[in-house]
């Protein structure tokens, strides 16, 4: 007995005749009644009788019908599941994600992805924006969510701005207030880099206090790890710049103050969406990007 006789068992008795099972299943006539005559003669027992309206069931037929529609049934249930699970193989995006989009955009998106895709893996790398960029063009990230690194070669990438991210001044508990470059320049602080940028810490400042005409402080170290960073602000004088966002997240709300120029961001960067421009994404990361572009469209609303 063969999973194949009892198909073609099965639409002999759900069409009614040999005739207009062949037709359905675009098979012979005849190859379909070879079929089912094997099957009756390697177990010794007639399944099915002709006549001239048709076919008709013997008592064998009847309950050998009744098993392989089970049998058939569950089958089908084990294939399905076998191709979902080779379709969410292929379906598996490895996103990496500078700080604020790991906090806010990207797991939104990660979440929305998974549900239309249930089988669907989505990996989540969070880091500065220059080392994600480099395992971008090393193939280990599908795609970059993040700020544009400082001197960022485009050569060979596709970047698509979806948002700016507003950055202010984090500091120690207290009163929020407006920041006194003077009082700044005289506190240590701490910049979130790459860990294998050539760049000084200070040169992450340096643009930002000479917009406001601030002296640069002497004391500017770097961390890769946000968790560090917050405890060292948390605790000391240090200061750091910080997206917006990250002042209300779990991991910062009521640790750290957030200190603004005038009521205004100290500073804002364009977060993009980046991929490699030499190859055509491939549909689940064509998805993903689709989404996390819709998604920032309504950035402000979503995470209000």
């Amino acid at each position: 007995m063969t999973l194949q006789q009892l198909r073609d068992f099965v639409a002999v008795i759900e069409h009614g005749g040999y005739r207009a099972a062949s037709r359905a299943l675009r098979v012979s006539q005849a190859a379909l009644t070879k079929s089912v005559l094997k099957l009756e003669a390697a177990h010794g027992v007639e399944l099915v009788l002709r006549l001239q309206s048709g076919v008709l069931l013997t008592e064998p037929g009847r309950q050998l019908l009744s098993y392989a529609r089970a049998i058939l049934r569950d089958v089908d249930d084990a294939m399905a599941m076998l191709d979902a699970k080779r379709l969410a193989e292929r379906i598996t995006v490895v996103v990496g994600a500078s700080l604020d989009p790991a906090l806010t955009l990207v797991p939104r998106v990660a979440e929305d992805f998974k549900r239309r895709n249930q089988q669907a893996n989505v990996h989540i790398q969070q880091g500065a924006p220059g080392d994600l960029v480099d395992m971008l063009r090393e193939g280990r990230l599908d795609l970059v969510v993040s700020e544009l690194p400082g001197g960022l070669n485009t050569g060979n990438l596709c970047v698509e701005p979806i948002y700016r991210e507003a950055l202010f001044i984090a500091c120690r508990g207290g009163p929020a207030d407006a920041a006194d470059g003077a009082a700044l320049a005289e506190r240590p602080w701490l910049v979130l880099g790459e860990t294998n940028s050539a760049r000084h810490p200070q040169d992450a400042l340096r643009e930002v206090f000479a917009r406001w005409g601030w002296r640069m402080p002497a004391t500017v170290y770097s961390s890769s790890s946000l968790i560090a960073a917050l405890d060292q602000v948390a605790s000391t004088d240090t200061c750091c710049l910080l997206p917006e966002r990250v002042f209300s997240h779990p991991v910062a709300a009521r640790r750290i103050h957030k200190m603004s120029v005038a009521g205004q961001p100290v500073a804002e960067r364009e977060v993009a969406i980046i991929t490699k421009g030499s190859r055509q994404p491939h549909g689940g990361v064509a998805e993903f990007v689709s989404m996390t572009k819709s998604l920032a469209r309504i950035r402000d609303l979503a995470f209000a």
